[in-house]
């Protein structure tokens, strides 16, 4: 990965990692990982983003639902409906698609049919999203307070539309 894309990536989150093997397993998909521990030369353990996905998506669950509270959103249903629309695979897709996450190579995988690739990318995507959430919490020693700053900030444009709505 190029020090200068991942500057740039940190930037476009606002949070500048202590620990580069969070960010760097947030960016592993499991078929670098898996190539990585079959190789027959120097064959190395290479953790990957799942289990991080699996976090990042209950801290951007909780970091909605913070979001929107400060938003005015008062309901239980208002906060359910919102929450649902900015977490689904489709937004969290086009989050990583404005992160430029495969754009500029920055998810370590081995898949290189260009339309297989094209073929998962919104999975791939909405998963890393998660998973450099799940990142950022880890690496900001568990800080609810910085990860949330962070979701502000990858959301901006997600939450400023919903501003606009009714």
């Amino acid at each position: 990965m190029a020090p200068l894309k991942i500057r740039e990536l940190q930037k476009k989150l606002g949070y500048k990692f202590k620990v580069r093997k969070h960010l760097v397993r947030a960016l592993t998909h499991p078929t670098f990982s898996e190539e990585e521990r079959k190789k027959k030369v120097d064959p190395r353990e290479c953790p990957h983003q799942q289990a991080y996905s699996t976090l990042g998506d209950a801290v951007l669950k909780t970091g909605l639902i913070l979001l929107l509270m400060d938003k005015k959103k008062k309901t239980k249903g208002d906060i359910t409906i919102s929450k649902a629309d900015l977490e689904n695979n489709l937004k969290l897709a086009v989050v990583g698609k404005r992160l430029q996450l495969l754009e500029n190579e920055l998810i370590l995988h081995t898949i290189k049919n260009q339309k297989k690739l094209e073929e998962a990318s919104e999975k791939i995507c909405a998963d890393t999203v998660e998973a450099i959430i799940a990142a950022i919490f880890i690496d900001s020693k568990y800080s609810m307070k910085k990860t949330q700053k962070c979701i502000q900030k990858i959301f901006a444009q997600e939450l400023a539309e919903l501003e606009k709505l009714p």
